[in-house]
């Protein structure tokens, strides 16, 4: 996982309980407390994952609703990135975006060597409900993670929708169902 992911882990975890908590939740990890991560560098995903779990452990917060809470802060980090004008001219509604999420990420390999991006693809769109598709090649439980990237995009655009898993992961994919 590339450093941007985990500085935003820490970013929320310094935001949500501050520096003594960030201190003690990265000398579990086995990470520098004072220094953040560096953006362009590959990190394994065990340290991502090890963020996950002693942050829930020490923030006495469920995995699945601190991905869940950390995929809608992702949305909001990365429109505060550097990377801002790739999100802002990727769509002008949320369900763009979502359409869209693969282009972006093909973007954002100019900038990482060896990007490891998820998949996402859009079907059945409805009055008001449609079904996404995300396929990762990753050994992570990140569905959770995916139903708090949906609801930021959302927010995003100053709108709401409620996600459901409708199939869990199966060969790398799993579907969801947006109702917008």
């Amino acid at each position: 996982m590339y450093g941007m992911v985990n500085e935003a882990i820490r970013t929320m975890i310094l935001k949500v309980g501050g520096q003594e908590k960030w201190n003690e939740i990265a000398k579990e990890v086995g990470v520098d407390a004072l220094h953040g991560f560096n953006t362009f560098e590959q990190y394994d995903d065990k340290v991502t994952l090890d963020l996950v779990t002693n942050t829930s452990k020490i923030l006495e917060i469920e995995p699945t609703i601190l991905l869940e809470k950390f995929g809608i802060f992702w949305v909001e980090y990365a429109k505060e990135s550097e990377y801002s004008s790739i999100l802002s001219t990727a769509a002008n509604n949320p369900i763009e975006l979502l359409e869209n999420l693969d282009s972006l990420h093909k973007r954002l390999e100019l900038a990482f060597d060896n990007l490891n991006a998820p998949s996402f693809w859009v079907e059945d769109i409805k009055d008001h409900e449609l079904k996404l598709f995300y396929s990762s090649q990753r050994d992570m439980p990140l569905e959770y993670f995916v139903l708090g990237l949906v609801k930021g995009i959302f927010i995003m655009f100053d709108s709401t929708c409620e996600i459901q898993i409708t199939t869990p992961k199966k060969e790398g994919v799993v579907e969801f169902k947006v109702t917008f």
